[in-house]
């Protein structure tokens, strides 16, 4: 059998062309280390806050938020030794090896997210004077202290992505956590009870088709910018989607392995004869290997298909580059979540309706299915939902409530 064949795991296998004993892995392929890629950025890291500077410290170079996990190193490096006490024959490249590939159990925007905990670790910390040899393995007590401190200043939520950055960052670099389950428990909800009013978000009203039919009044969609953003808009609220799947974070953040191209858009037809737009998501926050959304056209001012042909009319995107680019006078442009806020934002305040936010898309799309009597159970297909977790949202729950009293 072929080494390519799709049956040889290779593992405990030998291939007709290697004389091997049966049962030996070929050390071939574990001879050199396959490249593993990790995204190259000409970013630079911001200068920090005022109030949440670290101290000076070579395990602690100044880097990126989402960074910090695999780069801040604990005094205490992994261990290459097994329970026995024993050496196992592993090099230092294998345990940077180990690190890389464990932070990459973590999206990019969770490993941000925890570098930001991580920062705030390490700022009480050194406000405390504890030493480096204490802040990992850290104590059950000092985990302690570390919420009871954060508690009143951060929300509910902040305060738990604080804990389990700390957490992560001791499991990537193989140390145990001794944090006590059940306190640390107790010790988050009564943080949560604790969070000060400023950290506690307005209820986000829902997009709703009059709402959107209202910005599109403030746009003038023979502008290329204003063409892609309404565009995205409204394939947005009726896919479901969340925004930043339809948008890049930066300029130049555009991967066409993750994001939307022109390439990833067809049209196909419904087993009741209509005609859907099928728009591949390449990756999502739920799945690496994609998902795909969908619309049918849209009578009424809210055309979406229209508002994607004028679109593809006035910006001309090639087949290969983000579906929502646009027409800058330095050339072709990603559409960005930032440019996209903005604009949404500024039509809001001419119309004087108030802030208006990207995840109120995604709860106005379920509200107008479930207005429109698609069952809940395809709208939460739609919506790409895997569990009810997304009833216990406040706003999807006022939704819901609304439909239920009509």
């Amino acid at each position: 059998m072929s080494p390519q064949s799709p049956q040889t795991s290779g593992i405990g296998e030998s291939s007709s062309s290697n004389s091997a004993t049966p049962g030996v892995i070929s050390l071939s392929r574990f001879a050199t280390n396959t490249p593993i890629t990790i995204a190259s950025t000409t970013a630079q890291p911001r200068p920090y806050n005022a109030t949440l500077t670290p101290n000076l410290s070579p395990l602690r170079p100044h880097c990126l938020a989402r960074d910090r996990l695999r780069l801040w190193c604990p005094v205490q490096a992994r261990s290459c030794l097994d329970d026995t006490g024993s050496l196992v024959n592993i090099s230092d490249s294998d345990i940077d090896r180990i690190i890389v590939v464990l932070a990459h159990s973590h999206a990019a925007t969770t490993r941000e997210t925890y570098g930001s905990g991580l920062l705030i670790f390490h700022v009480f910390c050194d406000a405390r004077d504890i030493p480096e040899e204490q802040r990992a393995p850290a104590s059950p007590i000092l985990i302690l202290a570390f919420i009871a401190a954060c508690s009143g200043l951060y929300s509910g939520k902040s305060l738990e992505n604080h804990f389990y950055a700390v957490r992560a960052w001791h499991l990537l670099h193989g140390l145990p956590w001794l944090a006590n389950h059940d306190q640390c428990t107790l010790a988050l909800s009564g943080g949560k009870r604790l969070e000060p009013d400023t950290s506690k978000r307005a209820k986000r009203a829902p997009f709703t088709i009059d709402i959107l039919i209202a910005i599109c009044s403030t746009l003038d969609l023979t502008t290329p910018l204003h063409a892609a953003v309404y565009a995205c808009l409204t394939t947005s609220f009726y896919t479901i989607a969340r925004i930043g799947e339809f948008t890049v974070p930066s300029l130049r953040a555009f991967n066409p392995q993750c994001h939307v191209k022109v390439s990833d858009l067809r049209y196909d037809v419904d087993r009741h004869g209509f005609c859907v737009a099928v728009f591949h998501l390449p990756r999502t926050k739920t799945s690496r290997v994609g998902e795909d959304v969908y619309w049918a056209a849209q009578s009424g001012l809210s055309d979406l298909q229209a508002a994607l042909s004028n679109h593809l009319a006035i910006n001309h995107p090639s087949i290969n580059a983000p579906l929502f680019s646009w027409q800058h006078h330095t050339g072709l442009r990603p559409l960005t979540r930032g440019e996209f806020v903005k604009c949404i934002q500024s039509a809001s305040n001419k119309l004087k309706i108030g802030s208006l936010k990207a995840h109120s898309l995604r709860i106005g799309g379920t509200l107008e299915y479930l207005l429109r009597g698609v069952l809940f159970e395809n709208v939460k297909t739609m919506g790409r939902w895997s569990s009810d977790a997304f009833v216990h949202q406040e706003n999807t729950q006022n939704a819901i409530a609304l439909v239920t009293a009509i």
